[in-house]
């Protein structure tokens, strides 16, 4: 019973660590982020790429909104006019990718009907799967001068999914673990 539990914990450990989603941030360290106090979109939507999975306009709706509810959470303030202090952008992009269960080496034996034939297996394969990997970059950028500020970016696998609650959750997890890094901690 042990050795059957322990191995049901290795494999969410494994599994679960494959489904996270990978952060990272670069700014520029010179920028007051505590005068960072209103901003707004630089457009009205993403620009097109062509893949439908991405030009969806659903998506967008749901990126902006989750951004604008961690941006309100942190206390900044969404305008239209010209008061902002910093502009929001964000790209979606989507990448093939593959992954390798790595050679494996398998050993079977087998007896036939009646006893009397048997075989024995060898394999030596591995198993091959392509996936598409999301990455929403955000930028902040500042209003007067368009130059950068900072930039956060999440990496996780793509997955669709038949229910829009899922879906936002899934769009609403990522946004947060991007900007749980903003302002930065310096």
């Amino acid at each position: 019973m042990s050795k059957i539990w322990l191995a049901l914990c290795s494999a969410t450990l494994v599994l679960g660590g494959c489904s996270g989603v990978q952060v990272s941030q670069d700014y520029d360290p010179a920028t007051n982020f505590k005068s960072m106090q209103a901003y707004r979109w630089e457009s009205e939507t993403q620009e097109k790429t062509g893949d439908l999975r991405i030009d969806n306009p659903l998506r967008d709706t749901r990126i902006r909104a989750a951004v604008a509810r961690q941006l309100s959470d942190e206390g900044f303030v969404q305008t239209e006019d010209g008061n902002a202090t910093f502009l929001v952008r964000y790209q979606y992009t989507l990448r093939q990718k593959i992954e390798s269960d790595g050679a494996g080496r398998d050993i079977g034996f087998g007896v036939g009907s009646y006893g009397r034939h048997g075989g024995i297996a060898i394999g030596t394969g591995n198993n091959i799967r392509e996936y598409d990997d999301g990455s929403l970059t955000i930028d902040f950028v500042d209003a007067a001068s368009q130059t950068l500020l900072w930039r956060g970016t999440g990496t996780q696998r793509y997955r669709e999914f038949n229910n829009p609650e899922k879906t936002s959750r899934d769009i609403n997890t990522l946004v947060e673990k991007i900007l749980a890094q903003f302002p930065p901690r310096t």
